[in-house]
């Protein structure tokens, strides 16, 4: 506007002149001065910078936009800088940032500029990456492998040093977290050198793997970065522990002082028992290194007792053998040894033990109970515990024998209740056998069903009885016995005792019913005998007519014989209605005719036919039934005979006389009379 005002007021001629003049002063004053007034640049910023940060100007006289100039950077890291007219700005991007710990702390370049293509002035470009604290504290990992440290490590002994880097070169220093389970162990005493003491001794039978963990800090910062790391101390065993009998018993709760009290072994032996190996109890003699880590073997050898090589001890096995036998367990009723077991590769670590051997009498019989069931009675109660009660309202006491002792009282018996029940538990057994229940825990009407033990711990034998236990309602009096007043019975258990009772009855009358019918069967086949005896003359049970033929003024007898067997038919007849009743005779009844006597007896021979029933008493059969049959036999005589009634063994006893007869057989006293008459 200036211009325009200026050349509208003067010629035109004046106005080219200045054209000219103002023309040739520009070019000449480009040309002297476009790359000059620059110089090197040296410049700063920040690592992780953001794309397009400031980082200087360039100081050339000319701007790059003219026609005949140009600037252009170069050199290493030329790349992370671009131009915006003279400017210098941070070339990066959220991929690219700039990392003084990776890309370093100072950033070179060049800054050209060129006239017409050629080079005119050239400047160096230093930038300096700012730190910044971007990296937190890192352990190295040679320092914080696994250590071994063995258990005879002494106290204040330097342990190990750990090592940490901060990549930004922050001062750090290290401390132990007290957190940590094992952090009592150790202690650090210079935060700064990184080193680990020993602060507490190590038992590697009580903890053989420590775990400690550590924090590297830095130091000298806002931030105050850290890290941590864990390190596993393993500890080794050491030769500091001597050997100890098994089982152990520890004598004080502090496992850092693992001090064993040795047990006392036993044994029990008969008077007859010889070159057996002991069986001890708590169990076999063992003894083993208490250096868990090293176990070295251990010798056994018999200090005292060994009574002249009565008793040997296996070196590597602890094994004792009794070579000989005890002849009196009265006069020696015990013998007592102390073994010894040595390290091998140290005598001077040893332990001793001592045991007893028990001589015993030969165990013959087990111990018994002198029930097979025990029957229980506990009444309702809160209170927390009770005594079981059996019939009568008396003790219940739980007790077995032994035959072997002459009292049958057993020192050595243990009474236990099975566990494998699941009512066991509530219940408890004294040593004297008496029952307590836990009352409160019980519920009225129930049953428990138990399993009672006896164990004889000096042979081993164990017997068992059963034991049933009844709750009773409160006020409910205990059963006088299993029948007795006092005992409850459910509607259930009547009406069960009532069908018991009606089969009873009825296998009774069946029982009954076949006897009957058997007893039936064996007199039908009696009676089937019996008349085929008498179908072939040969029935016991007759009647013989006997006459007298020397002395015709005494009256014919006739001898009844007896029977062989009980028949109820008969069972009810007087003998003093017979007409033989109080007269003399003999039965004699004879196969076959004996030899001819000296005397010559006339024969007299008499016929007679029985036409009349038999009657209801000696004729009947066994049976009491009658026999519709009629007998004709013929009865013959020859000698003199003295007739008298006699049972069956007299008659057999006075059977001297022989004679010769023909029997007519009677079946009734009214033939015999007619024939008398």
């Amino acid at each position: 506007m200036v211009l325009r005002l200026i050349f509208s007021q003067q010629p035109l001629w004046k106005i080219l002149l200045f054209c000219q003049l103002y023309s040739a002063v520009s070019q000449h004053s480009v040309i002297a001065s476009d790359c000059d007034g620059g110089h090197d640049v040296l410049a700063k910023v920040k690592e992780n910078s953001l794309m397009g940060t400031f980082i200087a100007n360039l100081s050339f006289t000319a701007h790059p936009s003219s026609n005949h100039m140009r600037l252009k950077l170069s050199g290493k890291d030329a790349d992370w800088f671009y131009l915006e007219g003279r400017t210098i700005r941070l070339n990066s991007s959220s991929s690219r940032i700039i990392d003084r710990e990776r890309h370093g702390s100072v950033l070179t370049a060049t800054a050209r500029c060129y006239k017409h293509k050629a080079l005119q002035a050239e400047h160096r470009i230093m930038v300096e990456v700012l730190n910044e604290n971007d990296n937190k504290p890192k352990f190295l990992q040679s320092s914080i492998q696994p250590v071994q440290l063995s258990e005879l490590t002494a106290v204040n002994s330097l342990v190990f040093t750990v090592q940490a880097s901060d990549a930004d070169g922050d001062t750090l220093t290290y401390a132990i977290d007290e957190t940590s389970p094992d952090a009592r162990y150790f202690r650090v005493d210079l935060p700064n050198s990184g080193k680990v003491i020993l602060n507490k001794s190590l038992d590697y039978e009580i903890k053989t793997q420590l775990r400690l963990t550590l924090y590297a800090v830095e130091a000298n910062t806002d931030e105050h970065y850290n890290t941590t790391a864990t390190i596993i101390i393993n500890v080794t065993d050491g030769d500091d522990q001597y050997p100890q009998f098994q089982p152990c018993t520890l004598l004080s709760a502090n496992h850092s002082k693992r001090i064993c009290a040795n047990p006392l072994y036993t044994a029990n032996i008969t008077e007859n028992e010889q070159d057996i190996v002991l069986d001890f109890f708590p169990g076999p003699i063992q003894a083993i290194d208490g250096d868990k880590g090293l176990r070295t073997p251990v010798k056994y050898t018999i200090l005292s007792g060994a009574d002249n090589g009565r008793f040997v001890i296996d070196s590597r096995s602890g094994e004792v053998r009794l070579t000989r036998r005890v002849e009196n367990r009265l006069l020696i009723p015990t013998l007592r040894l102390r073994v010894m077991a040595a390290q091998t590769d140290d005598p001077l670590k040893y332990a001793v033990a001592t045991v007893l051997v028990r001589v015993l009498a030969e165990n013959r019989f087990p111990p018994q109970f002198n029930r097979s069931t025990y029957r229980g009675f506990v009444s309702e109660s809160t209170s927390p515990a009770s005594l079981v009660m059996t019939y009568g309202n008396k003790l219940l006491i739980l007790e077995a024998t032994d035959q072997d002792f002459t009292d049958g009282f057993n020192p050595r018996l243990q009474y236990s209740l099975n566990s494998q029940h699941n009512s066991s538990w509530l219940f408890y057994i004294t040593q004297e056998g008496l029952l307590i229940a836990k009352t409160s825990r019980l519920h009225p009407g129930h049953k428990y069903f138990l399993e009672v033990l006896a164990t004889d711990l000096e042979s081993g034998d164990i017997v068992k009885a059963a034991l049933h236990v009844e709750v009773l309602q409160k006020g409910q009096p205990v059963p006088q016995g299993p029948l007795g007043m006092g005992h409850v019975y459910s509607g259930e258990t009547v009406g069960r005792a009532e069908g018991m009772a009606g089969v009873c009855l009825i296998l009774l009358a069946i029982t009954l019913f076949t006897l009957v019918r058997c007893i039936r069967m064996i007199r039908e086949k009696r009676d089937h005998v019996i008349r085929s005896s008498v179908a072939d003359s040969a029935h016991p049970n007759v009647c013989l007519r006997w006459f007298r033929m020397m002395n015709q003024s005494r009256p014919m007898t006739l001898v009844e014989e007896t029977f062989s067997y009980h028949n109820e038919a008969f069972s009810e007849y007087d003998y003093s209605t017979s007409p033989f009743y109080g007269k003399q005779g003999i039965y004699s009844k004879i196969e076959e005719p004996p030899p001819s006597s000296s005397v010559n007896l006339p024969s007299i021979t008499f016929n007679k036919s029985l036409r009349e029933p038999r009657r209801n008493y000696l004729a009947l059969r066994p049976n009491g039934r009658p026999v519709n049959r009629f007998n004709n036999k013929t009865v013959s005589f020859n000698d003199y005979v003295v007739v008298r009634e006699c049972d069956e063994e007299e008659c057999e006893e006075n059977t001297e006389t022989t004679f010769t007869t023909e029997v007519e057989i009677c079946t009734d006293f009214e033939e015999i009379d007619c024939l008398l008459k």
